[in-house]
């Protein structure tokens, strides 16, 4: 049960007062970046990609990739937002556009040899490339075709990226999460809402230790069967409440394998989810909902998280998606505008 879960999460706190380290100093000096090297090239393609996420629908993912989309364009930044949102893809409508002669099932079927062929302008200044759900199956990606994907988002001419990303903790959209250099994960106050983004942050830190040595990661070279197995091992479901703590992997790695240890401490250190807050009217709650998800995932799962924004329930932004034109584009000065801005300022420099 996802209630019992998180309580259990939060009741451990109370109990464990370890520090977290890191021991950077005894990381190899040549190991790269998390970020892959198959995936990604910064000496050309995108400068920046950022994905926006969250494991529940309707906490205003779409309306923030949009908007994010805006602001960026109309600050003179080459945007290109994607959606991959693949089984049930509907950003293009945030944007104004109604019909989508190219999707990106275009590129996934080869039917086009590059992404800069199925995007399309918009009225509001960024670039689209539509999802493809309108076919069975759209959202069950291969994974050669996953990392054909990956590969080619890295690639593409534009300043910034924005992945408007699926509801939902399965692999493809954890994997796409993973991909972003400023990762935002939407919440809302409701229950519902914030359990499941603690949910979609422990599961894209599970995800990322599970392909720490797979063909997308850069640390495939320093391939170790004995660590990764250490990391399964300790990733395995338990039939118990009580949350596994990472120090206690930190642990596991350090005696079963001396050698590749630093590995998971950086792995740890580099994956940083930013949280957003939607539909903020209450400053107390949300502050007391961010302190408290702060520091389950800090205790938990060794990870900061930091707050890049908030965004408040406003007439405007509600009238904005029932007319499906961008706020940020209507009333660039107002209470959405200046939402974006701080998101934007928070993750950007």
């Amino acid at each position: 049960m996802k209630v019992v879960k998180f309580r259990a999460d939060l009741s451990i706190l109370a109990y464990s007062e370890r520090a977290l380290s890191y021991r950077k100093n005894e990381q190899n000096q040549d190991t790269p970046s998390m970020m892959s090297a198959a995936v990604t090239d910064k000496r050309s393609g995108a400068r920046k990609v950022i994905a926006v996420g969250g494991a529940k629908g309707g906490v205003g993912k779409s309306l923030l990739a949009a908007n994010l989309g805006v602001y960026l364009a109309s600050h003179g930044h080459r945007t290109v937002v994607v959606d991959l949102d693949l089984g049930a893809a509907n950003l293009h409508l945030y944007l104004g556009v109604w019909a989508l002669k190219h999707r990106i099932n275009d590129f996934l079927d080869k039917k086009v040899d590059d992404l800069a062929a199925i995007t399309v302008p918009t009225a509001y200044g960024p670039d689209l490339i539509g999802g493809g759900s309108n076919r069975l199956g759209s959202a069950n990606l291969p994974f050669a075709r996953k990392l054909k994907l990956m590969r080619a988002i890295r690639r593409m001419d534009a300043d910034v990226v924005i992945l408007d990303l699926g509801g939902d903790t399965c692999y493809n959209i954890l994997d796409f999460f993973l991909l972003a250099d400023y990762g935002l994960v939407m919440t809302t106050c409701d229950p519902a809402a914030y359990l499941d983004a603690y949910t979609f942050i422990k599961m894209a830190l599970y995800r990322r230790l599970v392909r720490l040595f797979g063909p997308e990661s850069s640390y495939r070279k320093f391939r170790d069967p004995n660590l990764l197995s250490i990391v399964k091992r300790f990733l395995e479901p338990d039939q118990t409440e009580t949350p596994r703590m990472m120090t206690e992997l930190l642990e596991q790695a350090r005696t079963g394998a001396p050698q590749r240890h630093h590995l998971i401490e950086t792995a740890l250190a580099q994956f940083q989810p930013h949280l957003v807050v939607n539909m903020a009217d209450d400053a107390g709650e949300v502050d007391a909902l961010v302190r408290r998800m702060q520091k389950v995932s800090r205790r938990v799962l060794s990870v900061r998280l930091p707050l890049a924004g908030t965004i408040p329930t406003h007439p405007g932004i509600t009238r904005s998606a029932h007319d499906l034109k961008p706020e940020v584009a209507l009333n660039p000065y107002g209470v959405l505008a200046r939402a974006v801005r701080r998101i934007v300022k928070h993750g950007m420099n």
